[in-house]
C-alpha cells in the first residue's frame, strides 16, 4: 500500500529504558560481529585470549582488529577484494567506532586530525618479515591519494599520481624474495607527503634506511637478487639487448640462484616500473643510464679469475673485462689493475706506493665490492631524483603525514650484519612505540593529576643501549674499534672484535659464545655470526676503484653516481664513517622525526611460514603477541582514556553544544576554559564518571563519549542550516507568489487573458466540426500548454526533460495514451508522455528500472514533418498524427487535450492540415496503406470517456459542434484578511480592487498572433488565477442581508472543513514508479450546522403542475452541478436569478441518455415567497450516493496498513474509485471509513439502502439528467495521468462546478485565495518537516 505521513509521528512517546542495558559499541555494519573488533572489550585480558579472538576473526575472513586506535593486520596472503574504490568511499568522514577496523580507517583518522586539528601525523608499521607492512603502507598511500582533494588543481594531482609512483621503482630497486617473504623489503623508507593550508598535498620526500648492499653479489639458496635485475633481463628491449648485452637471468652469476618465482609476475611489473619513472619526470635519457649501469653490475658479476705465474689472481676471460669497461666508460686496463691489484702508500711527506697483487679471494671480494658500490649509489640516486620532482612546485608546507615501511625484525638459521643493522631499528621502533603509548601515556596521567593505575611493562631501553652505546661499550663501539685497529686482514679484525665484546658480557640480555654472540631481543634471541662482520661494517669502495670510476667518460657514472654529493662521509677524526655508524644515526633521526608528529600504529603479524592463504598457525602468532606488547597495550587501553586535550581546544571545539558558551555561533562565555568545558558536558549530559579534569587538559575515558559529542556538533550544524533554508524558502515562496499574482493582474489590464485567447482560437480551429465535451465548454478553461511544468526549474517535469535530452522550450506537455497495435491481438493503449517544442513532438515512455524510474523516448518527431491531424466529428479525445513521409508510420494518440494539442501543433506548424470525419485515417506501418477508425455514438459508454475496440471509437453523444464557451464565472467575496501580520490590513482590499478592474483587452488575439505569440509555461499562474467579485449590486444586497441578521459567535461561524486524502492504491502508482496517481477522492466530512436565525433567499423551486416541457428534436442540454456530498458554507443574500432555466423531462432526451439522480437540496429555512407557492418540504432521509455496491465474497484482513479496509464475507460497500492494478477503492454503507480492497475479493451487488431511501423519500421529478462530475473523474482513468495536477485541469473545473468548500477556484476572489496561500506557507506544521532536505 501506499505510505502516508503521520502527522502525529513526532510527538511519539520514547519507549522507557530498562534497568540493565547493554553497553553499546560500534557494529561492523555489512557482515554480522565474529570476536570482538576492539580487544579492549575482552572480558579476560591475556594473550591467549588475544591470540584466540584473532585467530576467529581470521578464520572467517576478517584480517583486521583495533586496540583502541592501534590496528592489529593479519597477513592472508591472497587478495581479499577489501581495498576497492567503493571500499575507500565506505570510510570517508566517518569515526573510527562507526567502520569496521580497517588500514583504511587508520588512514582516515590521520587525515581528519591533520585537517581538523592541524597536527602533522605519521604511522609506525612494525611487525617480522612477511607481515604485510609494504602492503599496509601502499594502501594507506592509496586511501590519502583518493580523498585529499585537489581534483580540480592539476599540479595536486600530478603530487599524487607521483606519489603512488613511487612504490613500483622503489619495490623493484629495493625489494627481493627471501625465505620468508617474495616481496620482503630490503631497505628502510620513511616517505613524508606535504600537505598546505587546504590539506592538499604539494610536496614529498622519502629516507631511505639500509639498502642491503651485500644481496646484490650473494644470494642464499631459494632466494633472489633486487626484483629489477630479473625484470630486465627477462623484459629488456632489443636495443637493450644489442647495446647492454642483455641476456636471460640464468646467464649471470648475480641472478641464477633462483630466476622465477609463482607469485611475481616480472614482465607486468616491469611495465609498472617503466610507467613509474616517466611518472616521475625520469627522461629517456636518464632510463637508458640507468639500465646501462644495471647491466655493467650484471656482468661485472660475470669477471672471473685464474693464478698467474706467481699464483696471484689475474681476469680469467679478459672479453668480460673490456664489455665491462665498455659499459662503464673506462679503460679496460686500468679496469683490470683496480680489480687485482691493491695501491698503498706509505704515510708521511715522502712516503712510497706500492701496487700489491691479490689473490684470487681478495680479487673477487674487490669485484663484489665494486657493484656493490655501483648499485648502492644508483640507489640513492634514484631516491634523491624521486625527492626533487616530488618538490618541483616549491609551495609551503603546513603539515605531513608521514608513513613508515621498514624492514621488520629477523632471526634467520644464519645472522650477520645485516640482521643486526635491521632488529636494532625495530627496538628503536618498539622503544617509541613504548614511551609514546605506554610510558608517555603514564607520565601524562600522573602530570596531569589525573587518577591512575600504574601498569608494569618491559622498557627495551636496555636492549637498545646494549648496541648502540658508547660509553659503557657498545656492539656498535666495540665494532668499529676492531675496524679500525685490524684493518688489513680480514679474519684478525674479527678476532679483535671478539675480544672486545668481553666488554659487554655483564649485560643480562647479552651472551658471548666462540664464533657468534645472543641479543635477547623483545621479539626473542637472535644469535649472530661473528665471520665478515669487521669487513661488512667498513662499508666501503678501495680508493683504487673509486679512482678508477671517476676516470669514466660516462658522465652518469664519474659525475652523478661518484659526483661531490655521494662522497664517503667521514667522522669527527677524518676517517670514512662505518655502516654501523650510519645506521644508528639515520635511527636516532628516524625517531625524532616520528616524535614531532602524531603517531599511529599499525602492528603486523604473519600467520604461518609457509605463506599459506589464511593458514593460522596458533603457536607462532602467539609468540608475535608477546613480543609485539598487545597484551600491555590492551591493559592500558582499559585502564587509560582514550582522548585528551587542552582545555582551550576543547571548549574551541565543542562550545556549539552548549547554550550559555554559544549564541549565534559565537563564543560567549567569560570565565576560565575549564569552567566552559564542564559546563559543555553538562549541557551534552555526560556523566561525570566518563570524563577527569587535569591540570591544563581534560580527559574523555571511552570513545563511544567522543564520538557523541562530534555527532552532537555535526546535528548542531544541521539543525541551524535546515532553519535557515526553512525560513529562506518560506519568505521566497511568498514572494514569487505575490510577483506571480501582480504579475497576472497586469497582463490581464494589458493584453488581456492569453490563455483564454489561446483557447479561442483552438475553438476556431475545429471550424464548428467536431461535437464538443461539457468540461471544454467550461469558462475556466484555459489553454496553459505545460501542463507537467518542463519549463520550471524543479518538479516531474523538469526531471523528465532533463533524463532524455530535451533542451528547446517546451509549449505543451501532458500525459496521455498511444494505441499499440500488434498482429494476432488487441491493440493495447499504453500510457505515454507528449512533449511539444518548437521543432519537435516527443513520445515518452516511462518504466521502472532496478526501483529508479526510467524515461526513453520513444519516437522524436519533427514538427515539420507533419502533414496533418486527423480527428472524429465525435466527442472522443482520439488524434491521428499523419507523417508527411510515407516512410514512417503516423501516430495514434489519445489526449484529453487534444484541441489544445492541435492549437499549439497548428503555431508551430502553419500548413498543418486538420481533418475531421466520421472516420480517421492512418498508416499503422510504413507504407501507403492507410487503416481506418471508425467512430460510433453508444449510450453504454462511459461518461467523458470512451471505449476503443476491433478499430471502432465508442463514446457518448457530445455537445454540438457549434457550442460557445459559457463565460468565465465570478468568484464571492471573501472576509480573510491579508496573512502578514506585520504589514497594513488595507493590503488585502488593494488587492481586491486590483482584481475587480478589469478593463477591455487592448490587443486582439490576432495581433498576438501575428507578432509571434509567447504562450507561457509557469503552472503557477493557473494555480492561483482566480476570478473578480460579484458586481456592487451584489454586495449591497448581501450588506443588507448581513445587517438584517444577529451576530454569529466565532465558533459558529462554518468553515470549509479540511478533507483528508486517501493515499495511491498500492501498484505500479509508486513514487519509484514516477506515474501519476489517478485523482484522489474525497472523503466526507461532516456538515457544518447551519444556523437557525439565518433565512435563505433562494427561489423555491417551481411545482411539478407547473413545471414546462419543452419539446425539441435537438434538445439544450444544460450540466448542472455535480451533486455534493458536503453541506455549503453559509453564504451572502443572492438576487433571484431572472433567466428561467430551461427544462425538459427525462423521457424525451433522445440522445444524451443518462440515469436519473434526485437532485438534494440543502437544508435551510425556505423564505416564504408572496408570488409563488412554498415548495414541498425536504426529505430528512439523506439521499443514497449514486456508488455502485458490491459484497464482500472473501474477507480481506489487510496488513495492517491505515489505508486499507478490512472486510468480512458479505459485507457491503460502496467503490467510488477503481483502479486497473487490482485496488478499489471502497467505502463502508454509512460513509465513515474508508480504504483500498482487493478488486477479485468482492462482487457487484444491489444497493440496500437504495430500495429504503426510495420508499421513505419524497418523490419529486428531476428537472433534467445531472452529471454526476465525481462518477465522470472515476470512470475515465485518463484524469489519472493527463497531468491535470498543473494548471486548469479537469480537476478543478469538476470543482469549479461544485457548490460548497471546494469551490475555491471559482467561489472565492482573487484576495482570498492569496490569503490563504500566504496561510498555509505561514503554518509550520507539514512544511518544516518536509522541507528541510532539498
Amino acid at each position: 500500500m501506499a505510505i502516508t505521513r503521520r502527522r502525529n509521528a513526532g510527538k511519539r512517546q520514547e519507549p522507557q529504558k530498562k534497568g540493565k542495558i547493554e553497553k553499546a559499541h560500534f557494529d561492523s555494519g555489512k557482515k554480522k560481529e565474529v570476536g570482538l573488533a576492539d580487544l579492549t572489550l575482552l572480558k579476560n585480558i591475556s594473550d591467549n585470549d588475544i591470540n584466540q579472538n584473532l585467530m576467529q576473526r581470521f578464520k572467517a575472513g576478517i584480517i583486521y582488529t583495533f586496540i583502541g586506535p592501534v590496528l592489529i593486520s593479519i597477513n592472508p596472503f591472497k587478495d581479499l577484494g577489501i581495498y576497492t574504490d567503493k571500499v575507500i568511499e565506505s570510510y570517508v568522514g566517518k569515526n573510527r567506532l562507526e567502520v569496521a577496523p580497517h588500514v583504511f580507517a587508520i588512514a582516515e583518522s590521520m587525515y581528519y586530525n591533520l585537517k581538523s586539528y592541524h597536527e602533522s601525523q605519521c604511522v609506525i608499521i612494525s611487525g617480522e618479515s612477511g607481515a604485510g607492512k609494504t602492503e599496509a603502507a601502499k594502501r594507506i598511500m592509496q586511501y590519502i591519494s583518493s580523498v585529499s582533494g585537489g581534483s580540480h588543481s592539476e599540479s595536486v594531482q600530478q603530487i599524487k599520481n607521483m606519489v603512488l609512483a613511487t612504490n613500483p621503482i622503489m619495490e623493484s630497486f629495493g625489494n627481493a624474495k627471501t625465505l620468508r617473504n617474495d616481496n620482503s623489503s630490503r631497505f628502510g623508507k620513511y616517505l613524508e607527503i606535504n600537505f598546505n593550508e587546504k590539506s592538499e598535498p604539494v610536496s614529498g620526500n622519502i629516507t631511505n634506511y639500509l639498502l642491503e648492499k651485500n644481496r646484490v653479489v650473494q644470494q642464499i639458496d631459494n632466494e633472489r637478487n633486487f626484483h629489477i635485475f630479473y625484470q630486465l633481463t627477462k623484459n629488456a628491449p632489443e636495443n637493450y639487448r644489442s647495446s647492454y648485452g642483455i641476456q636471460g637471468p640464468e646467464s649471470y652469476r648475480y641472478t641464477k640462484t633462483c630466476t622465477s618465482v609463482t607469485s611475481i609476475d616480472d614482465a607486468r611489473e616491469w611495465n609498472d616500473t617503466l610507467q613509474a619513472m616517466t611518472t616521475i619526470g625520469l627522461s629517456q635519457a636518464e632510463q637508458d643510464e640507468v639500465f646501462r649501469v644495471l647491466a655493467g653490475v650484471l656482468w661485472i658479476g660475470n669477471i672471473t679469475f685464474k693464478f698467474n705465474e706467481e699464483e696471484n689472481a689475474a681476469v680469467a676471460d679478459t672479453s668480460v673485462t673490456d664489455f665491462v669497461a665498455y659499459l662503464l666508460g673506462v679503460g679496460s686496463d686500468s679496469l683490470t689493475k683496480a680489480i687485482i691489484e691493491r695501491t698503498m702508500e706509505t704515510p708521511g711527506r715522502g712516503g712510497e706506493t706500492f701496487h700489491i697483487p691479490l689473490n684470487i679471494v681478495q680479487a673477487t671480494a674487490v669485484r663484489d665490492a665494486l657493484a656493490k658500490g655501483i648499485y648502492s649509489n644508483l640507489f640513492d640516486w634514484l631516491v634523491d631524483r624521486i625527492n626533487k620532482s616530488l618538490n618541483n612546485l616549491n609551495q609551503p608546507k603546513a603539515n605531513s603525514i608521514g608513513i613508515l615501511d621498514i624492514y621488520g625484525f629477523e632471526i634467520f638459521e644464519h645472522n650477520s650484519f645485516e640482521q643486526l643493522c635491521i632488529n636494532y631499528v625495530n627496538e628503536k621502533l618498539q622503544q617509541i612505540f613504548i614511551e609514546l603509548t605506554l610510558k608517555a601515556e603514564q607520565e601524562e596521567y600522573v602530570r596531569e593529576q589525573i587518577e591512575w593505575k600504574p601498569i608494569d611493562y618491559f622498557n627495551n631501553k636496555v636492549v637498545c643501549d646494549l648496541i648502540e652505546n658508547t660509553r659503557p661499550v657498545g656492539i656498535f663501539a666495540a665494532l668499529n674499534d676492531a675496524c679500525a685497529t685490524a684493518h688489513a686482514d680480514s679474519a684478525a679484525a674479527d678476532s679483535s672484535f671478539s675480544q672486545r665484546l668481553n666488554m659487554v658480557t655483564s649485560n643480562k640480555h647479552f651472551e658471548l659464545r666462540s664464533a657468534k654472540f645472543i641479543i635477547k631481543h623483545y621479539a626473542g634471541d637472535v644469535d649472530y655470526e661473528l665471520a665478515n662482520m669487521t669487513d661488512k661494517n667498513k662499508d666501503q669502495m678501495l680508493k683504487d676503484l673509486r679512482e678508477m670510476v671517476e676516470t669514466s667518460q660516462n658522465g652518469f657514472l664519474s659525475q652523478t653516481l661518484f659526483g661531490p654529493a655521494y662522497q664517503p662521509e667521514v667522522n669527527k677524526r677524518g676517517k670514512p664513517t662505518t655502516a654501523s655508524d650510519k645506521i644508528k644515526k639515520s635511527a636516532n633521526l628516524l625517531v625524532e622525526t616520528l616524535s614531532q608528529a602524531t603517531p599511529s600504529y599499525i602492528r603486523t603479524i604473519k600467520p604461518n611460514q609457509r605463506k599459506g592463504p589464511l593458514e593460522y598457525d596458533e603457536k607462532q602468532v602467539l609468540h608475535q603477541v608477546k613480543y609485539l606488547g598487545l597484551k600491555e597495550n590492551v591493559r592500558i587501553r582499559r585502564a587509560g582514556f582514550a582522548y585528551r586535550t587542552t582545555f582551550e581546544k576543547f571548549a574551541e571545539r565543542f562550545y556549539l553544544l552548549s547554550p550559555k558558551c554559544s549564541y549565534a555561533g559565537d563564543y560567549i562565555w567569560e570565565g576560565e576554559a575549564q569552567g566552559a568545558c564542564v559546563q559543555i558536558l553538562k549541557d551534552s549530559a555526560i556523566p561525570t564518571s566518563e570524563y577527569q579534569l587535569g591540570v591544563t587538559k581534560i580527559f574523555i575515558k571511552s570513545p563511544e563519549t567522543l564520538f557523541a559529542l562530534e555527532t552532537m556538533k555535526d546535528k548542531y550544524w544541521h539543525n541551524m542550516a535546515a532553519r535557515i533554508q526553512r525560513a529562506w524558502r518560506k519568505y521566497w515562496k511568498r514572494k514569487v507568489a505575490a510577483a506571480v499574482v501582480f504579475q497576472r493582474l497586469w497582463r490581464e489590464r494589458k493584453d488581456g487573458n492569453k490563455f483564454a485567447q489561446v483557447r479561442d482560437y483552438g475553438t476556431k480551429l475545429l471550424g464548428s466540426r467536431k461535437e464538443r465535451r461539457s468540461m471544454s465548454m467550461l469558462g475556466s478553461r484555459e489553454f496553459l500548454g505545460d501542463y507537467l511544468a518542463c519549463n520550471d526549474y524543479s518538479g516531474i517535469g523538469r526531471i523528465i526533460v532533463k533524463k532524455t535530452g530535451i533542451n528547446d522550450k517546451v509549449v505543451f506537455s501532458i500525459r496521455g495514451e498511444l494505441l499499440q497495435s500488434k498482429f494476432g491481438r488487441s491493440s493495447l493503449r499504453l500510457p505515454k508522455i507528449f512533449i511539444l517544442t518548437n521543432s519537435n513532438f516527443y513520445i515518452i515512455s516511462e518504466s521502472v528500472v532496478e526501483n529508479q524510474v526510467s524515461y526513453v523516448v520513444e519516437a522524436n518527431i519533427s514538427v515539420s514533418g507533419i502533414k496533418a491531424v486527423s480527428l472524429t466529428n465525435l466527442q472522443d479525445d482520439w488524434i491521428a498524427i499523419n507523417m508527411a513521409q510515407s516512410t514512417s508510420p503516423d501516430y495514434f494518440l489519445n489526449c484529453v487535450f487534444k484541441t489544445e494539442l492541435l492549437t499549439h501543433l497548428k503555431k508551430v506548424n502553419n500548413s498543418l492540415q486538420i481533418t475531421i470525419g466520421p472516420v480517421i485515417e492512418y498508416r499503422k506501418k510504413a507504407g501507403n496503406k492507410f487503416h481506418k477508425i471508425k467512430s460510433q455514438i453508444s449510450p453504454a459508454a462511459p461518461a467523458n470517456y470512451d471505449n476503443y475496440k476491433s478499430s471502432t471509437i465508442i463514446v457518448r453523444q457530445g455537445l454540438p459542434p457549434n457550442s460557445v464557451s459559457k463565460k468565465k464565472p465570478k468568484g464571492k467575496p471573501s472576509d480573510i484578511k491579508y496573512p502578514y501580520k506585520t504589514r497594513a490590513t488595507g493590503v488585502s482590499d488593494t488587492v481586491r480592487q486590483a482584481v475587480s478592474y478589469n478593463p477591455a483587452p487592448t490587443k486582439t488575439f490576432s495581433s498576438q498572433v501575428s507578432n509571434g505569440y509567447n504562450y507561457g509555461n509557469n503552472a503557477a499562474v493557473a494555480a492561483v488565477h482566480k476570478v473578480p467579485p460579484p458586481p456592487p449590486m451584489m454586495q449591497q444586497q448581501q450588506q443588507q442581508q448581513q445587517q438584517q441578521q444577529p451576530v454569529m459567535a466565532p465558533q459558529q461561524q462554518p468553515r470549509p472543513q479540511a478533507h483528508k486524502v486517501p493515499p495511491a492504491p498500492p501498484s505500479q502508482f509508486s513514487k519509484s514508479s514516477g506515474r501519476t496517481p489517478p485523482p484522489k477522492p474525497i472523503r466526507a466530512s461532516k456538515p457544518a450546522p447551519t444556523p437557525p436565525s439565518r433565512k435563505s433567499k433562494r427561489p423555491a423551486p417551481t411545482p411539478p403542475s407547473r413545471r414546462s416541457v419543452v419539446s425539441s428534436p435537438q434538445p439544450v442540454v444544460t450540466p448542472q452541478r455535480p451533486v455534493s456530498h458536503h453541506q455549503p458554507r453559509p453564504v451572502a443574500q443572492q438576487p433571484m436569478v431572472q433567466q428561467p432555466m430551461v427544462q425538459q423531462p427525462v423521457v424525451q432526451q433522445p440522445v444524451v441518455q443518462q440515469p436519473v439522480v434526485q437532485q438534494p437540496v440543502v437544508q435551510q429555512p425556505v423564505a416564504q415567497q408572496p408570488v409563488q407557492a412554498p415548495a414541498p418540504p425536504v426529505s430528512q432521509i439523506p439521499a443514497v450516493p449514486d456508488y455502485p455496491t458490491y459484497k464482500a465474497a472473501y474477507t480481506f484482513q489487510g496488513t495492517g496498513a491505515a489505508t486499507e479496509l478490512p472486510i468480512n464475507v458479505g459485507d457491503v460497500v460502496y467503490i467510488t474509485k477503481k483502479e486497473t492494478n487490482g485496488w478499489w477503492l471502497a467505502k463502508t454503507l454509512d460513509l465513515v471509513k474508508e480504504g483500498w480492497v482487493p478488486a477479485a475479493y468482492v462482487a457487484e451487488c444491489e444497493n440496500p439502502n437504495k430500495s429504503v431511501a426510495v420508499a421513505a423519500a419524497v418523490p419529486a421529478a428531476v428537472s433534467q439528467p445531472v452529471s454526476n462530475g465525481y462518477a465522470d473523474q472515476v470512470t475515465n482513468p485518463m484524469a489519472a495521468t493527463a497531468g491535470y495536477s498543473s494548471g486548469a485541469s479537469v480537476a478543478q473545473s469538476s470543482a469549479a462546478a461544485t457548490p460548497g468548500p471546494q469551490s475555491v477556484g471559482f467561489g472565492e476572489d482573487l484576495a482570498s485565495a492569496i490569503a490563504k496561500k500566504m496561510g498555509k506557507y505561514d503554518s509550520d506544521s507539514d512544511e518544516e518537516k518536509d522541507d528541510d532536505d532539498w
